[in-house]
């Protein structure tokens, strides 16, 4: 589990790293998808890669835990 992270002097919280880790999975992931054209099937494809960015930074807090 992280502690708070210090850049140039400032502490930042351990869930500023995980969202940032969360979007460096998200960003190929979304590409992926995007290339097997899974969100021409999904309903509201913004909605759905939100959530898809959750899961992904879930599972990293869950796993850091």
């Amino acid at each position: 589990m992280f502690t708070e992270a210090q850049v140039a002097g400032i502490l930042f919280a351990p869930i500023v790293l995980y969202c940032l880790l969360g979007a460096i999975v998200f960003v190929p992931v979304r590409f992926v998808l995007g290339r097997l054209r899974v969100f021409s099937a999904v309903w509201h494809p913004a909605l759905f890669e939100l959530s898809l960015y959750l899961i992904i930074t879930g599972a990293i807090i869950y796993l850091a835990a």
